[in-house]
């Protein structure tokens, strides 16, 4: 058809590769003449209650066997059934070179009655998937690559959903421990897409990663747009997943009507409250550009939420080490506008840069009071607690070193004077940073080798250097240039309590949010440490740029402060390392 599209909704129930050419274009020929070339499309806008497609698409699953969780989620774009043991590291499965659109959810069946708005008493159940692809259980080492994912809407993730939360199974149906539950999609790899304006009902937005997505990576995608009914606007990893990493990508302006508005790592919610969930499992967050997110509660840009837990026996407790990211410009309309911390005890924070980031109290959890901007953290859970050492802190406190903590603003709300503190538009009252703490002041976090402004958080934090202080108070670290995101906080009128928080942002392209490299004579130059608390900074910056660059002192090589060190590629564009081949699938593309 002229637009290229395949109006189809797939099913892979085989090892293959589905490989398209990309979302085509045009191009000047040899002859100065523009040259259209079709790209690779795949729409499921056909896939509807009674229609062909459907029909067809139906009888086909219907045919088929696969491992794992054997319910049918019906309207994904593309549908992954792997059958058991059949997608293995030798030939990786893969869906390459797409425009993937219009999956559809088409409808939300829930335990909510639809008359009066009380429970039915029944279970959620959403039988109807919808969104870009759905990987059911068992697809070991799939990867999803240089596709463009766009305006789709599912549960459970609107653009790709891996897995299915709460998921039960016994050891003897699939070979696996009971945690597991169906899924076991391990070793998944996510890169070099674009992920834009997708939606999400459940605990997802753009990508949802479940229970079972052990050893999963997602690296260089763009994503962007996306909205959240629940967690993790961007991405939301929910369960037990360990050794995984999310690196390199640019998560910007994705909002989550509850927590987590650009990347969410959370432990699955048991189903006894009185019970310590499983966890998260380890997972390591470095080098995105993490910004202009929105969060209705905790965690803006990013949030850990119950995110240690029981872990499997024999396991040690998890580290979760965050680096060399830029976190910047990001909005929680409760606690951590940058980051927020709940029964995380084991976080390695390090080399980054958090800025201007901002929060409102106007969410429902909130009693209008400023909360922590730059990174909040909160008092662990009894159940949590009990499972520590007696000398254990009572609150998640991270390791803290390397750190650009800066203009990042706590507000205040009332329902007469609107939000105060934050700058906004004929606010009298002054700006109010508040860097790193706890919403109720209830420790001082140690701190290493950081740049804080001077503001609240000169109450909330401790320079471990003492007696040789190094932690710098209110000097600017002087990066090349910020940019301003604000917001609009409108109350309902039904329900004023419940107030509305929009991101008002200066348009323009990506390339302009500002740049928050260094400026060659800033004092974060050579500031940093090389180690603390055991935990030494990783080999290059964001850019790729060796760390430390200073040799002056061989023995203590000092690391500049932030996710910036002062180097060649200083430019601030996520840039695609010329020998970084996975393998001959990927589609050639122009370093930037």
């Amino acid at each position: 058809n002229p637009t290229g599209a395949w109006f189809e909704n797939v099913v892979i129930n085989s090892p293959v590769k589905l490989q398209g050419v990309g979302p085509g274009g045009t191009y000047l020929d040899a002859s100065g003449v523009q040259q259209t070339v079709l790209g690779s499309v795949i729409n499921g806008n056909g896939f509807g209650g009674d229609t062909p497609t459907a029909d067809a698409w139906r009888t086909l699953v219907a045919g088929l066997q696969w491992a794992g969780n054997q319910q049918i989620y019906e309207g994904a774009v593309v549908t992954v059934q792997a059958r058991q043991n059949s997608f293995q590291a030798g030939f990786r499965v893969a869906v390459d070179g797409f425009i993937i659109e219009g999956g559809d959810q088409l409808g939300f069946p829930n335990n909510i009655n639809q008359i009066g708005g009380g429970t039915t008493g029944q279970p959620a159940v959403v039988e109807v998937q919808g969104g870009g692809i759905y990987i059911n259980g068992h697809a070991h080492f799939m990867q999803v690559t240089n596709n463009i994912l766009r305006s789709n809407g599912g549960a459970y993730g609107g653009a790709i959903r891996v897995g299915t939360p709460n998921a039960v199974a016994t050891p003897a149906a699939d070979g696996r421990p009971a945690w597991d539950g169906f899924n076991w999609n391990d070793n998944i790899l996510i890169a070099r897409n674009q992920i834009l304006a997708n939606g999400g009902t459940n605990l997802a937005g753009a990508i949802g990663l479940f229970q079972g997505s052990d050893t999963y990576e997602v690296a260089w995608n763009h994503i962007c747009g996306n909205f959240s009914a629940e967690y993790g606007g961007g991405i939301s990893h929910y369960g037990y997943s360990p050794n995984s990493s999310i690196h390199n990508n640019r998560i910007y302006f994705n909002r989550s009507m509850d927590e987590g508005g650009g990347i969410m790592i959370a432990g699955e919610l048991p189903a006894d409250p009185n019970t310590l969930t499983i966890g998260a499992g380890q997972v390591s967050i470095y080098s995105n550009i993490i910004q202009s997110n929105l969060s209705n509660d905790d965690g803006g840009g990013l949030r850990f939420l119950m995110a240690q837990g029981t872990g499997l026996p024999g396991t040690a407790a998890p580290i979760f080490r965050v680096y060399n990211n830029i976190i910047v410009n990001n909005i929680s309309t409760h606690e951590g506008g940058g980051v927020s911390l709940n029964d995380a005890p084991n976080v390695r924070f390090y080399n980054n840069t958090v800025m201007k980031n901002l929060t409102t109290a106007t969410a429902l959890t909130s009693n209008g009071a400023p909360a922590p901007a730059g990174l909040s953290t909160s008092r662990n859970s009894t159940l949590l607690q009990a499972t520590l050492a007696r000398t254990a802190p009572l609150y998640s406190q991270p390791l803290l070193f390397n750190n650009i903590f800066w203009d990042n603003r706590a507000g205040s709300f009332d329902l007469a004077g609107g939000v105060s503190g934050i700058g906004l538009p004929n606010d009298p009252n002054p700006i109010y940073t508040w860097d790193i703490g706890a919403a109720d002041r209830g420790i001082q976090l140690p701190i290493w080798n950081s740049f804080l402004s001077a503001g609240a958080d000169t109450r909330d934090y401790r320079d471990a250097g003492l007696p040789t202080p190094t932690v710098t108070v209110g000097v600017n670290p002087l990066v090349v240039s910020t940019y301003d995101t604000t917001v609009e906080v409108l109350p309902w009128r039904g329900n004023p309590r419940f107030v509305g928080a929009t991101i008002v942002a200066q348009d323009v392209p990506p390339t302009l949010m500002g740049n928050y490299h260094l400026q060659a004579g800033s004092p974060a130059v050579n500031a940093g440490a090389f180690t603390r608390g055991g935990q030494t900074v990783a080999t290059t910056d964001i850019d790729g740029d060796p760390r430390p660059t200073n040799a002056t002192n061989p023995l203590n090589p000092a690391a500049d402060v932030g996710a910036d060190e002062i180097g060649p590629r200083n430019n601030f564009i996520l840039v695609l390392p010329d020998s970084q081949v996975f393998d001959t699938l990927y589609l050639p593309f122009v370093r930037r």
